[in-house]
């Protein structure tokens, strides 16, 4: 499977995260985690006595899950849920009444997929952090959709088809752009960031490294893009691991094409590494006839905070030598 048939599959995950809630999203759940762990094992609840406050766990590593996503989620429930569960679970499975190794991490699943703002309350992180530190746990936290995701994009590929469906061939698909650049653009221009006097403060690095390049018309677009990538940061802790990487690899691999080509030449103001610059630009916001010139020039601004980051970042073009 491929990254862009990845990127479908995701797509795919995702419309089933939003729609399934309580039984529903603990068996996606399971299965994800079943094929992602050997030694992981769900727990089948026994009558009167339930699951003994345990969804699912790896033994051998002292793991345990429990499981919360309610059509309509509530705070005030949710930490009753953990009290209540880790309580059950301390005195079922705690301390080698089971296995050996007994209780060494603890996470709370909810499905916070695709809401207003993803994660959980700072309340839930409070609660768990209490009961890591009482009971001497090694990791006790939430886990989101963006861990399932990420445990979903490191299966094999009949193993994400098992869990999402067949997803359809991208080279059929013409009308829309799918790729996680074009997300990830979308969510520039919603969550648009205010200059500031201290995003206005300049990067050392970051000049050294606009100096090193070469690159002066693009510098300018730069550095007026570089106070946002702060909603790309919000954007990637959000998502699983593959959005990010995936991204990266797309623009590295654009940079090393054009940077091997050696087509482009200093011309006028701009420099050969300029012309590099905007050609991976135009790459990454091709044109569209249906869209207006403000539309055309957000997305392209947008485009533009996406290159910053990563060239900050050193995936395209090259880090200042020391």
């Amino acid at each position: 499977m491929n990254n862009a048939e990845k990127a479908l599959a995701r797509i795919l995950f995702q419309n089933m995260l939003a729609k399934s809630m309580g039984d529903e999203f603990e068996g996606i759940f399971t299965k994800i985690m079943s094929y992602s762990s050997a030694d992981f094992y769900p727990v089948k609840p026994q009558g009167p006595q339930g699951d003994w406050k345990n969804d699912g766990h790896e033994p051998n590593a002292g793991r345990y899950y429990q499981v919360y996503a309610p059509e309509s989620f509530d705070e005030a429930k949710a930490i009753k849920k953990i009290e209540d569960d880790f309580s059950g679970l301390i005195k079922k499975w705690g301390d080698g009444k089971v296995y050996p190794v007994g209780i060494k991490e603890f996470y709370f699943v909810i499905n916070d997929a695709y809401r207003i703002k993803p994660g959980a309350y700072p309340t839930t992180y409070a609660k768990l952090e209490l009961l890591r530190q009482k009971y001497m746990l090694d990791v006790c936290r939430p886990f989101l959709a963006k861990d399932l995701e990420d445990k979903l994009m490191n299966l094999s590929a009949d193993q994400i088809i098992a869990v999402v469906g067949f997803p359809p061939d991208p080279a059929d698909i013409e009308t829309i752009r799918f790729d996680l650049i074009s997300e990830i653009i979308g969510h520039i221009i919603e969550n648009f960031a205010p200059q500031s006097l201290e995003s206005n403060l300049s990067n050392p690095q970051f000049e050294k490294k606009i100096t090193f390049n070469n690159l002066k018309v693009a510098a300018k677009l730069l550095r007026s893009a570089d106070y946002r990538s702060g909603s790309i940061e919000e954007y990637f802790s959000a998502n699983s691991n593959f959005a990010r990487q995936d991204v990266r690899d797309k623009l590295h691999a654009m940079y090393c094409d054009i940077r091997g080509a050696h087509q482009y030449i200093d011309e006028g103001d701009a420099t050969a590494e300029d012309r590099m610059f905007f050609w991976i630009l135009d790459q990454i916001t091709p044109g569209n006839k249906n869209l207006s010139q403000r539309q055309q020039k957000e997305i392209q601004e947008a485009a533009i905070v996406i290159l910053a980051y990563f060239f900050e970042a050193c995936d395209i073009f090259e880090e200042p030598k020391c």
